[in-house]
């Protein structure tokens, strides 16, 4: 796989739930004409979301996608075994992958949260809490994809009861505990000092290595994508909502930000970085 060219090779990290993914219907038929672009010309896609491992692996499935991945907000980085032609260091083996953990485990992310409940007095229900009915419910899942969401490694997704008031107090209470907070669109999360960017970061010098030179694109749709975009070359920020945008969006004099979301926005901005 080694490149022995100059060229840049274009590396692409993207957001799926409201960014390649609808955010309502999980489908990403919009996008089908950027992404066989992508396959044609050889181009890493990098799906880099909240999701769990096995929710990651049943989408790279449907989209045909063999390249590394990143699970939970950048608890971990999932490289295919033989994908890269040199030997580096990684954390574990499993089954296909070599992984590159950068996340806290998931029984002590769910001891802080516990101990938020019972300091705050606030109600807060993680996935550990919800039923794969509820999950299913509040999500638009299936069973099948309810189960996979509930396999959490490294960050648990969260709802507050309550207002702005009782979602700062909380966001307060998980940063003194040496957490990290994020807005993930639906839920609010918790977990350790990951996030996608530091995960989008060691990813391109591996690339690096393999190609020599790489020109990297980010693009994402919620706060938890803000660190990936800051990691890249080329950030593009799909702007959902008539929401305030976030000071890191506007203060980046390199970023892109387009109205809308979900795959079809996706498919004329990655079109447009390509052609």
């Amino acid at each position: 796989m080694r490149s022995t060219t100059t060229t840049r090779k274009l590396i692409i990290f993207t957001d799926l739930d409201g960014t390649l993914l609808d955010r309502e219907t999980t489908s990403f038929e919009g996008a089908l004409p950027a992404l066989r672009l992508v396959r044609e010309k050889g181009i890493p896609l990098i799906l880099s979301s909240s999701k769990t491992r096995a929710e990651m692996e049943l989408y790279r499935e449907k989209l045909e996608n063999s390249h590394p991945f990143v699970s939970e907000n950048g608890g971990a980085v999932f490289l295919p075994k033989g994908y890269f032609s040199f030997p580096f260091p990684y954390d574990r083996e499993l089954e296909a992958y070599f992984v590159l953990e950068l996340g806290t485990f998931y029984p002590v992310i769910l001891e802080a949260l516990d101990s938020i409940k019972r300091e705050t007095g606030i109600p807060i229900r993680g996935f550990f809490d919800l039923t794969g009915e509820e999950l299913g419910s509040l999500c638009g899942l299936s069973p099948q994809e309810a189960g996979f969401a509930r396999k959490r490694e490294y960050d648990e997704p969260f709802l507050v009861e309550g207002g702005i008031k009782e979602v700062e107090i909380v966001k307060k209470k998980v940063e003194e505990k040496g957490f990290s907070y994020v807005w993930g669109g639906r839920f609010h999360h918790i977990s350790g000092t990951n996030d996608k960017g530091k995960a989008a970061a060691i990813l391109t010098e591996l690339y690096k290595k393999e190609f020599l030179s790489v020109s990297t694109v980010g693009i994402g749709d919620s706060p938890n994508d803000l660190p990936l975009l800051l990691a890249v070359d080329q950030p593009i920020f799909l702007n959902k909502s008539q929401d305030a945008l976030p000071e890191l969006v506007l203060s980046s004099k390199k970023m892109i930000i387009i109205d809308g979301s979900g795959p079809q926005v996706w498919n004329r901005a990655i079109r447009k970085v390509i052609e």
